[in-house]
């Protein structure tokens, strides 16, 4: 299986943040991976974090920046990355620092060994009550719709760069729903392992806000049409054609 790996971090105003999240992401992946990048998405930040991002890119050869004019959201910056991602394994950690290094340790370890990672948080009470509502909501949703048993659906994973390329296109918060989905579904090979949050991960989340939240249900709502209809075509084609019978006329 082909290794290296691309890490997103979008940031959104995390120049308190983004430092220690990007050093923490390097020192794991060092670790862990013979080869890798890290593409910092500033999603149209108007706090310092431009200049925080162009100082990591200057001290490591590894980081490189997508400068977003306005904030566009975080399905924005995966696609962006997602586009110029050049190995063949890519994931997402958030610029604000919420996931403990060795969560990181755990993941990027199972780089090149396993078509694509999925994990759950083994302090989930960390999360605001609110944030874990919507994580469960999430997670059963996907249970339903893939036929998968997965712990969390609402975490870290590690995609494969060429099917998540195939998936349709999700610019909103949905975007991890879209794909994960849709690689369950299409068999897609997964494994998956505990990681762990650092403390108060919610300080500085965006995702709670009402736009953010429209956009994720609109996602889960479509997947679960998109099962139902699926389902539908396949118990439709099971159904065996009637058999015709033929009559003849009675003769007078």
């Amino acid at each position: 299986m082909a290794t290296g790996l691309t890490v997103l971090v979008p940031a959104w105003n995390e120049e308190r943040r983004l430092a220690v999240t990007v050093a923490t992401v390097i020192a794991a992946a060092r670790r862990h991976l013979s080869d890798f990048e890290v593409i910092i998405i500033d999603d149209g930040s108007t706090d310092g974090t431009s200049k925080v991002a162009a100082q990591l890119a200057a001290r490591f050869s590894c980081v490189s920046v997508i400068r977003h004019t306005t904030n566009l959201g975080v399905g924005a910056a995966f696609h962006s990355g997602l586009t110029r991602a050049r190995f063949p394994s890519l994931t997402l950690v958030p610029g604000d620092n919420a996931f403990h290094e060795s969560g990181l340790d755990a993941v990027f370890s199972l780089v090149g060994k396993v078509e694509m990672v999925v994990t759950y948080r083994a302090n989930p009470r960390a999360r605001s009550p609110m944030r874990r509502l919507l994580s469960i909501c999430c997670t059963q949703a996907m249970r339903v719709v893939t036929g998968k048993p997965i712990r969390d659906a609402h975490s870290l994973y590690v995609f494969p760069v060429a099917q998540a390329r195939q998936v349709r296109r999700n610019t909103g918060y949905g975007y991890h729903i879209e794909t994960l989905s849709t690689l369950l579904r299409g068999g897609v090979e997964y494994t998956e392992v505990a990681v762990q949050l650092n403390p108060r991960p919610d300080s500085s989340s965006k995702v709670m806000r009402l736009g953010v939240l429209a956009r994720l249900m609109a996602t889960m709502t479509r997947q679960f049409f998109r099962f139902v209809v699926l389902r539908e075509q396949v118990r439709f084609a099971s159904v065996p054609a009637p058999s015709i019978v033929r009559t003849q006329p009675i003769a007078a």
